[in-house]
């Protein structure tokens, strides 16, 4: 017998068997712990203790040792659900042994260990992604806000520091006397000191705002701490966009073509490692199989964006030309359509894209 019921926080429609009835489990859709009710009894059904076998044997007759239920030995510790030796299949209830990578059941993967790879519709990546973004468009906007801000403060914080550093040791060496060649490579070394530094910060936020909206599009609520959840990806993501960024680079001066294909292969790089916490080679590797038969539906996504993305910056210089051919106080009008523009940018179009990749993600992976 199968207990439909929904879930108490996001009322999301689940069914179970009935032997679950009574155990806790987290719904599948927002992560909140639930009760699984037990069924409801139908007025006309009949009830059966069990006992029926015993009113049907004669009492004379004695029920071998080796029949009788009497005789099977207690459950072992191991073995009983309640020490959680048995994986709920998050799709259809259905238990299944621990570490079973797929539901007996119903084939569902319950483990990260291997991906089944699964092709994307470019309509349907846009219709969900529109759908999250509007139900969610103030904590996006939040979000990444929140980033823009924590950025650029630490970003002068670190160059004050790395300007006093600078200062500091450009007197004790006495580099402004003399050798023009310390100056130089002091200079170097200041200059990917403070490199490196921003793109750790620039990165340490992305990762954040990417666990939150890839939260937020399993149908999850995040708190706008994930910001700040990055810290153990953070080495890994460095040196995989190195790899990445190299591999890229190496692949446009290849004609352009091999390097768009790195590209559309392996942008889930970043995605792998914050949902999976997967070593950085295995994030290249995942990546492949995550891509695998929808790199050309990514380029078409990529396509639309881009076109998509054009339309501003051509009404923006259009509007900027009719301002000048007006005359007047032109500048100020081009300094405010200009700022106008860039707020909608930041604000608008890119957390938007954010939450397209964050959305072609979660498809390609059943999430």
């Amino acid at each position: 017998m199968t207990i439909e019921f929904s879930c108490s926080h996001c009322n999301k429609v689940l069914k179970t068997s009935d032997d679950k009835a009574g155990r806790r489990a987290k719904c599948p859709q927002c992560g909140e712990p639930i009760l699984v009710p037990a069924p409801e009894p139908s007025p006309s059904a009949q009830t059966d203790d069990g006992f029926d076998e015993f009113d049907r044997l004669d009492s004379e007759t004695p029920v071998p040792e080796d029949q009788s239920f009497l005789a099977e030995g207690p459950v072992r510790e191991e073995d009983s659900f309640l020490v959680g030796n048995q994986t709920d299949c998050p799709m259809c209830g259905e238990s299944s042994p621990a570490g079973s990578k797929r539901c007996q059941h119903c084939g569902e993967m319950l483990q990260k260990g291997e991906w089944v790879p699964r092709k994307i519709k470019v309509g349907d990546v846009f219709s969900r992604t529109w759908e999250v973004y509007k139900a969610n468009l103030g904590s996006i906007i939040g979000i990444h806000i929140l980033a823009y801000v924590l950025y650029v403060v630490a970003a002068v914080v670190v160059m004050l520091i790395l300007m006093a550093i600078g200062f500091a040791g450009a007197l004790v060496l006495g580099l402004g006397q003399g050798d023009q060649s310390l100056i130089v490579v002091f200079g170097v070394i200041f200059y990917f000191v403070a490199i490196l530094i921003i793109y750790s910060i620039v990165f340490y936020l992305m990762l954040g705002v990417m666990k939150y909206l890839l939260k937020m599009v399993r149908g999850e609520h995040p708190e706008m701490g994930e910001i700040f959840s990055g810290g153990p990806f953070l080495g890994r993501m460095i040196l995989c966009s190195i790899v990445f960024g190299l591999a890229y680079m190496a692949g446009l001066v290849a004609f352009i073509i091999p390097g768009l294909i790195i590209v559309f292969m392996f942008w889930p790089y970043a995605f792998l490692l914050i949902d999976r916490d997967l070593p950085g080679i295995d994030a290249f590797t995942e990546s492949r199989k995550v891509t695998a038969g929808n790199k050309f539906s990514m380029f078409l996504i990529y396509l639309i964006m881009a076109g998509v993305s054009i339309v501003p910056y051509l009404l923006l210089l259009a509007m900027m030309s009719s301002v000048e051919q007006a005359g007047g106080p032109a500048q100020t009008m081009v300094l405010l359509m200009f700022f106008g523009f860039m707020a909608f940018i930041y604000l608008m179009v890119i957390p938007f894209y954010s939450v397209l990749g964050t959305v072609s993600y979660a498809e390609m992976t059943y999430q």
